[in-house]
């Protein structure tokens, strides 16, 4: 598959400067190669007349484009705030209807109103007209401000109208407050919500084909109704292929370790739109500058998500000025860099499946109201995130149930919110399940599956041993936080054990629970359930001994070796993909503040040949060495940086 990673990089509004900024974009589009540039002009009506406004911005639009004639720069359009990210603050503005939260606030201009939508339709043609090769909406086109709306007259009449129901504004807003999940109530309002936002993208779409419907456009995911942006790219699409830019940014990042976390989300989305072709990384430096997202790691991010399964991004204000100060050309650098290295690894990806233990993805949101925006198709702590993440284990986020992977369950809240048939499906497989997890099991009666009753009690134990070699783990006992195993069924084997001793240097020890058990149950499934679990107090839940005991279990999950695992040990993540000819790209990222000097890579079989992609893209033999199971890789990462190797 012939698969070219796209970037979109966002131009901000220069008024009067416009030929600064077409000598900027020229210069970025010479050293990067990158050749979309979108301007970003604000949709949202301010001012009165409003209209001036959209006239002063078109304006500025044609002065740019005039400036970039006979470059190779293609200009198109950042939609930016159609419906507003903050409330009115103008001292005189249109009389246009405004929406209402869930709590009667006035605050944004309502998309029903019909002076609204002509403002919308009349710029966004003026735009069309100037032939933009893109046009990417903004992630404000959302029913959340970020309260839930809207409960204008237009939609309180058009709810009424749907519902069969005579409810004033407040009466609807308290309706809407008070319902559950799935009654009448819940479900019109939520159809009426996407109808909302999708009647924005609609318009758009029908305004830019009334002057050419050849110009592409695209949608910007919220950080709310993630689970639903689907429906609005592909309004926005038209006749052609729906693109969609995530909402995975890290703003603000306050560490590398949080890296994990960002690409669970990453992988969750792209593995729920699987039928969108193009999906963006929200590589947004938000507030454009070092002091939010350093080079180094913006490119660590990049690189993450291209390994997640994403073709494209949408970067901001790359080696631009904003007002009078230069965006830091620290990432017109690294972009320039490694040019060619994303499209080869892009290539590589479309070429390739991902590969490891598996974080389960759900699209059942019971707990999800028109109050509550945190819906998510990956549940928080999952093993990926906390553990996988930073021991160098390859994971990925996938909505399968029962494969040639390890499925991993974290946490009560990942259990319940999967159906009794693929509970039982995933304990038919070979599962890895944390002390929350199974609680969540026994109290939903599965725990026959498992072996293992889990409950809640307090119990005595300082201490957690192997019954192989006597290998002691540490856990420390915090009441209630770890579970109490009891075991139901003689043919599960226990790995390891919880013990109490009366002080550390007694040789007296009692065995008071097992805590890492293996069963074969009926169904074929061979299960790993374990009192550790992801909220365990981090000096616990991090240590090499602790390393060394999941090895192990992924081991005998596995049937032997797990096929990778970077044994360095300090913060490292590692994706892994693998191609049909047999190969495995394996991307590793120190995570850790101290540098590499090395990377130790356990591997199930003995490579024949490993490759390193350098930053110019080509694939080039590895300095290595092998001994025992291990291939060292003589390459050194410091902070923040990653080696993408391509092993055979």
């Amino acid at each position: 598959m012939d698969q070219k990673f796209r970037f979109f990089n966002i131009a901000p509004f220069s008024p009067g400067r416009e030929a600064e900024l077409a000598k900027d974009m020229i210069e970025y589009q010479q050293r990067t190669g990158n050749d979309i540039v979108l301007y970003s002009l604000t949709l949202h009506p301010e001012g009165y007349p409003a209209r001036e406004k959209s006239m002063y911005l078109v304006e500025s639009y044609r002065k740019l484009k005039a400036e970039l004639a006979g470059s190779q720069v293609r200009l198109g359009v950042l939609l930016q705030s159609v419906l507003g990210h903050w409330i009115r603050q103008d001292k005189k503005i249109e009389s246009w209807t405004r929406t209402i939260n869930i709590d009667g606030e006035a605050v944004r201009f309502c998309p029903f109103d019909p002076d609204f939508q002509a403002y919308i339709t009349e710029y966004v043609t003026l735009l069309a007209k100037e032939k933009p090769v893109f046009m990417l909406g903004d992630d404000d086109i959302r029913t959340f401000s970020p309260k839930a709306e809207c409960f204008c007259p237009l939609h309180t009449a058009e709810f009424n109208r749907r519902a069969g129901t005579n409810y004033t504004s407040d009466e609807f807003r308290e309706a809407v407050r008070s319902c559950k999940v799935g009654d009448e109530i819940f479900t019109v309002f939520e159809r009426l919500r996407r109808d909302t936002v999708n009647g924005v993208a609609a318009l758009i779409r029908r305004a830019i084909d009334s002057v050419d419907p050849s110009i592409p456009a695209g949608s910007c995911m919220p950080g709310w109704e993630v689970s639903t942006n689907g429906e609005v790219a592909k309004a926005f699409a038209g006749k052609h292929p729906p693109l969609m830019r995530l909402c995975n940014s890290g703003y603000l990042e306050s560490s590398p370790k949080d890296l994990p976390r960002l690409v669970c989300s990453t992988q969750a989305i792209r593995a729920a739109y699987e039928d969108i072709p193009t999906v963006l990384d929200e590589s947004d430096t938000f507030p454009h500058n070092l002091y939010s997202r350093a080079s180094i790691s913006f490119h660590a991010k990049l690189c993450s998500s291209i390994m997640s399964g994403l073709n494209g991004a949408k970067v901001w204000f790359v080696n631009a000025h904003r007002n009078n100060y230069p965006i830091s050309r620290n990432y017109t650098d690294i972009l320039a860099k490694h040019r060619h290295f994303y499209q080869t690894l892009a290539q590589e990806a479309a070429d390739s499946r991902p590969c490891g233990a598996v974080v389960p993805c759900h699209r059942n949101f019971p707990n999800w109201h028109p109050t509550d925006t945190s819906e998510r198709f990956v549940i928080p702590l999952s093993w990926g995130q906390v553990i996988f993440g930073t021991f160098g284990i390859p994971f990925y986020c996938s909505f399968e149930r029962k494969g040639d992977s390890i499925v991993t369950l974290a946490g009560e809240a990942v259990v319940n919110r999967l159906t009794e048939e693929e509970l039982r499906t995933i304990l038919s497989g070979r599962v890895l399940i944390d002390g929350h997890a199974a609680l969540a099991i026994s109290k939903r009666g599965f725990d026959d599956l498992t072996a293992v009753r889990a409950e809640a009690v307090d119990f005595f134990f300082n201490g957690e041993i192997d019954t192989e070699n006597g290998q002691p783990y540490r856990l420390s006992s915090r009441r209630s936080t770890v579970p109490r195993f009891t075991l139901l069924n003689p043919a599960a084997e226990v790995l390891t054990n919880f013990y109490y001793a009366p002080s550390v240097a007694s040789t007296e020890t009692e065995i008071t629970a097992p805590a890492t058990v293996f069963y074969r149950n009926r169904l074929g499934g061979l299960v790993c359930t374990c009192a550790y679990h992801m909220e365990v107090l981090a000096w616990d839940i991090y240590n090499e001994a602790r390393k060394d005991w999941l090895l192990k279990v992924l081991d005998r999950l596995n049937g032997g070796k797990f096929p990778f695992a970077v044994l360095n040990t300090q913060n490292v993540m590692a994706l892994a993909r693998r191609k049909a000819d047999g190969s495995t790209i394996l991307a590793v990222f120190n995570l850790n503040f101290d540098p590499l000097k090395q990377l130790d890579i356990r591997c199930a079989v003995q490579p024949e040949k490993t490759e390193l992609l350098g930053a110019d893209g080509v694939w080039r033999e590895a300095q290595t060495a092998f001994a025992g199971d291990v291939l060292t890789v003589k390459t050194a990462l410091q902070c923040y940086e990653l080696a993408v190797l391509k092993i055979r």
